[in-house]
């Protein structure tokens, strides 16, 4: 019975090792510690998460942002590829934005001329650490400074004596902008002449089905039919006509 549980012992050791050899290890961590972990989307624990052992091959591993604070970054996502027998380690870094506001809000921020975003908003502290911001806003005076500290920022902007805010232009017809006039007049024209040209096609082509489903001489009902036709088809032509032009008016107000 001894030798049986001796070799019942060995074969197990070797059987553990061989299947040691098909696994591999991932080792994660994070900055801060304790933010969540999902492997392969399973929920797997908090890191820090040493020589976790699955199968080899391909794997996406989620590390989420601490839940405590105020953090702005989504989750990180990482994909590795681990062969057995070997280890793997991936480092997620996350940092709290700083928080940017400006009196009045509602200044634009540029770093480097690129656009960040308006007051008031949170930017990640780690990555714009060291470069040189600006806040801009009509009516005042740019605003600079560096980002070389997480506090909070609150700038008060200076009015800019120099500025003259533009006068509104008057409107046509109380209504539209006074940039292309007349080519917006012609097309306001246009709409509503070949609206009322359309109606009136529709009015006549309704009038000869009329007089066509009401007269017994086949003769005198082919011309009606055909009236009624051909009055359908110039009432469809003139309101595609007018849709056009109203397409062409719709289009110069918003984006002229």
């Amino acid at each position: 019975m001894r030798w049986l549980a001796v070799i019942i012992l060995i074969c197990w050791s070797f059987a553990a090792a061989g299947l040691a050899r098909q696994q591999c290890e991932l080792n994660i961590t994070s900055t801060p510690s304790g933010c969540w972990v999902r492997i392969d989307s399973v929920l797997i624990g908090k890191t820090p998460l040493t020589r976790f052992t699955t199968l080899p091959g391909a794997h996406v591993i989620e590390i989420y942002p601490p839940q405590s604070g105020i953090w702005n970054l989504q989750e990180q996502v990482y994909r590795v590829k681990v062969a057995a027998g070997e280890s793997a380690a991936v480092h997620a870094n996350f940092s709290a934005p700083v928080y940017i506001n400006s009196i009045p809000f509602g200044a634009l921020l540029f770093a480097d001329s690129v656009k960040l975003g308006s007051t008031p908003l949170y930017l990640p502290y780690e990555e714009n650490r060291g470069r040189e911001m600006t806040l801009r806003k009509k009516g005042f005076k740019e605003y600079r400074f560096v980002l070389n500290s997480s506090r909070s920022i609150l700038a008060r902007l200076e009015k800019d004596a120099s500025y003259v805010e533009e006068e509104p232009r008057p409107r046509l017809l109380g209504i539209l902008p006074q940039r292309n006039v007349r080519s917006k007049f012609a097309l306001l024209t246009a709409t509503v002449a070949t609206h009322w040209v359309s109606f009136y096609f529709k009015n006549v082509a309704d009038h000869n089905y009329s007089k066509y489903s009401r007269n017994a001489d086949p003769v005198q009902r082919d011309k009606f039919w055909n009236r009624t036709r051909k009055y359908d088809r110039l009432s469809e032509i003139t309101l595609g006509v007018s849709y056009a032009s109203l397409a062409g008016l719709v289009y110069l107000v918003v984006w002229k």
